[in-house]
């Protein structure tokens, strides 16, 4: 350990005025240095630190003079051994180091650094026996473990699509087919049946063109019939294409809905043997003190 009160001294005769070539000039509502300096050196040898640290801070502001870095060093470092508080060793240090980078830079300061880096040495030691543990970060939880998937799942979804779609297909290519089949044969009746747009123009004498029409026949009146058989055999001829055009739509119906069928009895199928692997397979086995269950649960 260094000798205090050597350096104190030395320090003493500095702190009386400025250091040349400061670029800081002191404030110009500063106390006298040296008696600050020197009320610090009394607090000091007192063992009232905080004072002296005071005093020593304010000779150093006002008179720039870096060698008081050093009893202001030393002060804070005596100040935490009896406080020990981490901030203290901290501002010991940090004036120390100030106080050797000047005396490195200025030899004529007539201080010696070497002699200041085993008291360094010593707080950096004890920063380092202080310091907080690193308390390393706790590792992640492993992601959960993804669930079982059923792999019949998909296909009895495809079936139960499948079915839904072609039973609505089905129903409403039936329905609809069987309407316009009725309209159809509505039609045809009322060109063929009894009574029926054929059989009027036969008995007013009406042919299919006014050409074979017979003499007498009411123009007029054959030609309302003759329009009139048109336009049924237009809407028969639609209602016809429009019947089996559903019956197609319902047939294809009818294919989705047995392949749906087939999806989802094969998707339920391997449901259950998917099902049947994730069961436990126990076997009960005798021993000499009873009965061991073993397999797999």
């Amino acid at each position: 350990m260094l000798r205090l009160t050597l350096h104190l001294v030395l320090a003493a005769n500095f702190a009386v005025s400025p250091v040349a070539g400061s670029k800081d000039k002191p404030a110009s509502n500063c106390r006298n240095p040296s008696a600050l300096y020197e009320e610090g050196l009394k607090d000091y040898d007192q063992k009232f630190t905080k004072a002296a640290i005071e005093k020593f801070e304010a000779a150093h502001k006002c008179s720039k003079n870096p060698l008081i870095l050093y009893n202001i060093g030393l002060a804070y470092k005596r100040l935490y051994d009896t406080e020990q508080q981490p901030d203290l060793l901290h501002a010991a240090k940090k004036a120390l180091v100030e106080y050797v980078d000047a005396i490195e830079k200025d030899p004529t300061l007539g201080a010696d650094p070497e002699e200041v880096k085993p008291v360094l040495a010593e707080i950096d030691a004890e920063i380092e026996r202080i310091r907080p543990p690193e308390v390393a970060p706790e590792p992640e939880p492993p992601p959960p473990a993804p669930d079982p998937v059923d792999p019949g799942k998909p296909k009895r979804m495809l079936g139960i699509g499948l079915m839904s779609g072609g039973g609505a297909l089905t129903v409403v290519g039936v329905a609809v087919s069987a309407a316009f089949a009725s309209k159809g044969a509505r039609l045809h009746d009322q060109l063929n049946g009894d009574g029926g747009i054929y059989e009027q123009l036969e008995a007013g004498g009406c042919g299919l063109t006014q050409v074979d029409d017979a003499v007498g026949a009411d123009t007029m009146t054959c030609d309302a019939l003759r329009s009139e058989r048109q336009d049924l055999k237009t809407d028969g001829a639609r209602a016809n294409g429009v019947a089996f055009g559903m019956m197609a739509v319902g047939v294809v119906g009818l294919g989705l809905l047995i392949g749906g069928a087939v999806a989802f009895a094969q998707g339920k199928r391997a449901t259950a043997e998917w099902e049947s692997s994730q069961r436990a397979r126990v076997r009960v086995l005798p021993t000499m003190g009873g009965f061991v269950l073993q397999g797999r649960f």
